[in-house]
């Protein structure tokens, strides 16, 4: 699907390096989108292209966006896979009886993307599952353990102790298509993400695609969040 036409794409750059020479770069997308909204182009789409292309702010849109052709957003195939759908690390080791305090949570704080009620219980989606709401395509999310919507962040916030077993359980008994195939050890490495992360810090999720000796390896990553100034 085009995004941007090769025209499009001049005018663009050309819009912003005027507002630069003039005001400077804030280092947001602020001037970007001052040329969207005058050009009637959709401000999600925009973004999924614009960071596929390096482009994170105004500035870095006029060094990196290619001007010698369309800008384009691939379709998104990717296939569930039932053996494990989470895709944890293959060299993930569990840890027997050990104990978690710590979980991600939604919160309104962070509000960009998030269409899950302010505290949820958040749990990565699985990959090639289909998100309920527009989401950046560039972006992993995770959905809400009530309303199985999804959000980029998550916050960590103290639990009950609990074990993988039993967590793994309750987000089962949710009954959610999301959660369904939702094990011990999806859960055990969910926590040992989290488990030495402050309280109260952002996290994000990302599926992480290598390709080596035996083809392409996919594994989720659960992370801190760095939010530019």
């Amino acid at each position: 699907m085009t995004i941007l036409t090769e025209n499009q794409v001049t005018e663009l750059c050309v819009f912003i390096e005027n507002r630069i020479e003039k005001i400077g770069c804030d280092h947001s997308l602020k001037y970007t989108f001052d040329w969207a909204k005058k050009n009637g182009i959709d401000k999600s789409d925009l973004i999924d292209v614009l960071e596929s292309n390096g482009g994170f702010c105004d500035c870095e849109v006029t060094f990196n966006l290619p001007e010698d052709c369309d800008l384009e957003l691939e379709s998104d195939n990717r296939e569930m896979d039932f053996k494990n759908p989470f895709k944890i690390p293959l060299n993930f080791q569990q840890v027997e009886n050990k104990v978690y305090t710590k979980a991600l949570f939604s919160s309104s704080e962070y509000d960009r993307y998030n269409y899950t009620k302010n505290g949820e219980l958040l749990i990565p989606a699985p990959f090639g599952f289909k998100p309920k709401k527009r989401v950046r395509k560039s972006m992993h999310f995770f959905n809400g353990t009530e309303s199985e919507l999804p959000t980029e962040i998550g916050i960590v916030k103290e639990i009950e102790p609990t074990n993988g077993k039993l967590f793994a359980k309750m987000v089962r008994d949710l009954k959610l298509e999301s959660f369904t195939k939702f094990s011990e050890r999806d859960a055990e490495y969910y926590f040992s993400r989290i488990e030495k992360i402050e309280i109260g810090k952002p996290m994000g999720t990302h599926f992480m695609e290598r390709t080596g000796i035996g083809g392409k390896k996919i594994d989720l990553k659960i992370h801190k969040v760095i939010f530019r100034k």
